[in-house]
């Protein structure tokens, strides 16, 4: 399966799920509404149409995207966010995001040849930027640091 059947295949079933939810929302109350459905209906109905052309005209000569490479960088990076996930319940937001950050720009520069402290610095700098987002402008709590 190509690359644009597989992405049409995903944004048809995608689509059909969304209408499948729009569905079953609420109409509206009030008079000259047009109610919570409309824009999900929308949406689903330009990702069915987006995917079945996809899935129609996709057959153009393209590599698979299940090889053998593809899928050992998915399960790598699901290995290193499982392992964030269970960082994070020990270690706090901070050292886990910072660690995750780096770890992940260094697989997706893999051929790029980025210098090393610049993915660093760019991991330091987002951490903070998302901590100061979610503590000090969402005012949410994130986990705290239950080691030391």
């Amino acid at each position: 399966m190509t690359k644009n059947r597989s992405t049409g295949l995903i944004a048809l079933v995608l689509g059909v799920v969304i209408a499948v939810q729009a569905a079953q929302l609420p109409p509206s109350t009030m008079a000259g509404d047009i109610g919570p459905a409309v824009f999900p209906f929308i949406s689903a109905g330009i990702l069915i149409l987006c995917g079945l052309g996809m899935l129609i005209t996709g057959g153009v000569k393209e590599a698979s995207i299940f090889t053998k490479e593809s899928l050992v960088r998915l399960a790598k990076i699901f290995a290193v966010v499982l392992l964030y996930i269970l960082a994070m319940s020990y270690l706090g937001f901070l050292i886990p995001t910072c660690a995750v950050l780096y770890v992940l720009s260094v697989m997706f520069a893999e051929e790029d040849h980025i210098a090393w402290w610049k993915i660093l610095v760019f991991a330091i700098v987002l951490t903070i930027a998302i901590y100061l987002l979610f503590h000090n402008v969402l005012n949410l709590k994130l986990p705290t640091n239950q080691l030391f």
